[in-house]
């Protein structure tokens, strides 16, 4: 994994305006290893978001959207608030039942964990090639613990990664070799720049 700026002491935490800056720090990262100088989006309406996600959403994926338009990079995709496919939709809520109607038919593969909002279950927040899900494995513990895992639907398999979703990023799109195998061949088109989708109109 990336060392990480803010590995507390064993027993320690992280004061929340902290442990923000240093997600902004790792996401400003991300952006320079991935080319990405353009305007900041707006933030989102996160309020109505975490209502509708029935909890927060981890912090370092609060700092990529604040910082990231919709876009790629190359083969990853991060699900963001201002796709226009969710706001097209015109209903904040429109994100979180999109998401887990993505994943639903899942559901019905016993080898796969389950997809869903509860504890113990996967949520997408992005994707490798419409191929690989990635995922938030959910607890009922603070979000900004949570970590990933890499769903192969198709071929029913799941590879839990121990770090947040801007550590994966910056393991995958930096080329770290054997944090995440299943996703190894993508160093072989490195780089990925970020690359914005065309026209969003943000909501007000």
């Amino acid at each position: 994994m990336v060392p990480s700026p803010f590995t507390p002491a064993d027993g320690e935490r992280l004061s929340p305006t902290v442990l923000e800056s240093a997600h902004r720090t790792r996401a400003a990262r991300l952006a320079e290893l991935t080319g990405w100088t353009g305007r900041r989006p707006h933030p989102p309406n996160w309020q109505a978001l975490e209502i509708a996600f029935s909890r927060p959403f981890p912090a370092d994926f609060k700092s990529y959207v604040e910082l990231f338009p919709p876009g790629a990079f190359g083969l990853v995709q991060v699900f963001h608030p201002f796709d226009p496919a969710f706001v097209l939709l015109c209903d904040t809520r429109a994100y979180v039942e999109q998401l887990m109607a993505r994943n639903d038919p899942a559901n019905d593969e016993p080898d796969l964990p389950r997809f869903g909002d509860q504890p113990g279950e996967l949520f997408a927040w992005g994707s490798v090639n419409g191929e690989y899900e990635l995922c938030w494995e959910i607890t009922a513990d603070d979000p900004d613990t949570w970590t990933c895992v890499v769903a192969d639907i198709p071929m029913r398999s799941a590879e839990r990664y121990d770090g947040g979703m801007l550590d994966l990023l910056l393991d995958v799109l930096g080329g770290t070799p054997g944090r995440i195998p299943s996703l190894d061949y993508l160093r072989e088109i490195l780089p990925m720049p970020f690359s914005p989708y065309g026209h969003v109109t943000e909501p007000g």
